[in-house]
């Protein structure tokens, strides 16, 4: 009787140890680096950055550039979710695809876009000229500002249409049988309801935008444009004197305007939990004339193209010349672009890196995310709370500083044990299961919310054991719902750069980071080549996707006809 309880403690323990280990002691071994000064401890690491003008230089940068594109992106979010939730327009599956392509598609790949549709000597540029107006330069702040407002917009744009959705009806019914009109009611009524969850996703937009590595380091590092996660990543790989106890420093800066920014929009999100169980409603309640309607949708559809299409399209067609930057003629067009990417030892073993990575920490992920899952809804373990916690911190955390706080815990993680995994396989995905772990216990636990435990109460008490109870009821009622969870997880790793710009090696590189070399090198047609492969790559995954569901979707439909006709015949025997 004392070995299972022995046993018992001992696991527990075990746990919590690992607890600390992968989340806890990175954040607290990065806070002990920003104090540590010779000789001992201190705040000396902070007066010497914030005596330096590059440092306040990068923190207004980073201020100025985030605040501006959350506005962008709340701005344009909340008018796209108010017309997809509340007007009659058609095509809304495809307009909402082109509304979250930004959030499909890395950033690193529509910044390398948006950057080639502007070259300074480029078709656009030299047409603006030509009628007298000066040329656009995306490697200024309002340029990365741009880019991330855009980037962003599908943060703010989720935010909104659900809300928007599950305000009850009966408040628009009951404002225009006051008199109001669909327009008043919406600005009187619905805005005002909303404003919440508009908040909420301008701060999502604003934290994404700090949280952002990509866009600032692809359109800032060339042109002195320093912001707090690039000057964390100069710092760290500069070596010299001081860099990792100033990196650690910038880091703990950054963190807690992050985290500050955290706690804000978790009380937002709590403020909006009265309406959690109200049913969205999908019905239009803004009816537009046919003739405006028309010209809306073709508004939205022209706008989004622009927005989204016409830069990838471009990346696409420079992805097959010779000379990048010069017109597309005939003699400009070439395969040897990809026929180099296909060739290239080192891309592709940046590829099957990128592709085992993301598959094991997807694997990884969707074990230990639906059991930490399961334990905290079905047992109310407090390790899983303290799981869900550790995970929502690393996530919450920008993806610099977490990069950082890994090298700096994982080189001793225990005193006297150096496991030597810095710039190694093994470190990238200890950072992804660690960064994305969060995501599957939140899908995961959506996924058991929708089965009853009483389901399982009634397996358990006909006398089966928990194997059963996983095998043929839960396994088959969850796979799906979770490995939705674990495909946005796969997608992720496969495409990250801000981890792997700071944990990869010469022997472990990913797919980010060769674009992200290949930029910075010059080789802007290489770049164009493998972004372009990795677009398609994604958007494939998608596409195959929406086929399933729509192939489902007709089995569904003729079932329902076939059944009905079948009824038909049954009760009129001479149909």
């Amino acid at each position: 009787m004392q070995r299972p309880s022995f046993l018992k403690r001992g696991g527990a323990l075990l746990f919590y140890l690992l607890l600390f280990l992968f989340f806890a002691a990175p954040v607290l071994r990065l806070i002990s680096m920003s104090l540590r000064i010779p000789g001992g401890w201190g705040l000396a690491n902070f007066q010497v950055l914030f005596q330096d003008p590059r440092t306040l230089e990068a923190v207004r940068n980073t201020l100025f550039i985030s605040l501006c594109s959350a506005g962008l992106s709340t701005l344009l979010g909340t008018a796209l979710g108010f017309l997809m939730a509340y007007t009659d327009l058609r095509h809304k599956k495809l307009l909402e695809l082109l509304i979250l392509l930004p959030f499909i598609i890395p950033s690193y790949i529509i910044t390398l876009s948006w950057s080639g549709l502007f070259l300074q000597d480029g078709r656009i540029n030299l047409f603006l000229r030509e009628l007298g107006f000066a040329g656009v330069n995306l490697y200024t702040r309002g340029g990365i500002l741009f880019v991330l407002g855009i980037v962003n917009m599908p943060v703010v744009y989720l935010s909104v249409i659900h809300f928007l959705r599950k305000i009850p009806v009966d408040l628009d019914l009951a404002a225009r049988s006051c008199g109001f009109s669909s327009w008043e009611t919406w600005r009187r009524i619905d805005l005002k309801e909303a404003l919440p969850a508009i908040a909420a996703g301008g701060l999502l937009a604003f934290l994404a935008a700090m949280d952002n590595f990509a866009v600032p380091a692809f359109l800032g590092i060339s042109s002195n444009i320093t912001v707090l996660s690039t000057m964390i990543y100069e710092k760290a790989i500069g070596m010299g004197p001081g860099a990792f106890p100033a990196a650690a420093g910038l880091s703990v800066v950054l963190s807690c305007l992050a985290l500050g920014g955290t706690l804000l929009e978790s009380g937002l999100v709590s403020s909006q939990s009265a309406l959690e169980s109200i049913q969205e409603s999908r019905e239009p309640r803004i009816y537009f004339r046919p003739a405006v309607r028309t010209g809306v949708e073709g508004g939205l559809f022209l706008v989004l193209g622009l927005l989204d299409l016409v830069p990838l399209l471009d990346m696409m067609i420079n992805a097959f010349l010779k000379n990048y930057g010069l017109p597309a003629t005939a003699d400009n067009f070439s395969w040897e672009n990809f026929q180099f990417v296909f060739s290239s030892t080192g891309v592709m073993d940046a590829l099957e890196t990128s592709l085992l990575l993301a598959s094991v920490a997807g694997a990884i992920c969707l074990v230990a995310g639906t059991l930490i899952a399961y334990w905290k809804l079905r047992r109310h373990s407090l390790a899983a709370l303290l799981a869900e916690r550790g995970a929502a911190l690393a996530y919450a955390l920008p993806g610099i500083v977490l990069a950082l706080a890994e090298i700096f815990h994982w080189t001793e993680p225990l005193p006297g044990i150096k496991p030597g995994i810095y710039g190694t396989m093994w470190l990238l995905l200890i950072a992804y299961v660690t960064r994305y772990m969060i995501l599957q216990i939140k899908g995961s636990t959506n996924a058991l919310l929708a089965i009853n435990p009483e389901l399982e109460d009634a397996v358990l008490a006909s006398g089966r054991d928990w194997r059963t109870l996983w095998r043929q009821v839960l396994l088959p009622l969850l796979l799906r719902p979770c490995v939705a969870s674990t495909a946005l997880i796969f997608i992720s790793a496969l495409t990250e750069l801000t981890l792997s710009s700071m944990l990869a090696s010469a022997g472990t590189r990913t797919i980010g980071l060769a674009i992200f070399n290949f930029q910075q090198a010059g080789d802007y047609n290489l770049a164009a080549a493998l972004s372009t492969l990795i677009t398609a790559l994604i958007l494939g995954g998608y596409g195959l996707t929406w086929l399933e569901d729509l192939h489902k979707k007709g089995n569904r439909k003729y079932e329902f006809v076939s059944g009905t006709h079948q009824s038909a015949v049954r009760e009129d025997p001479g149909a």
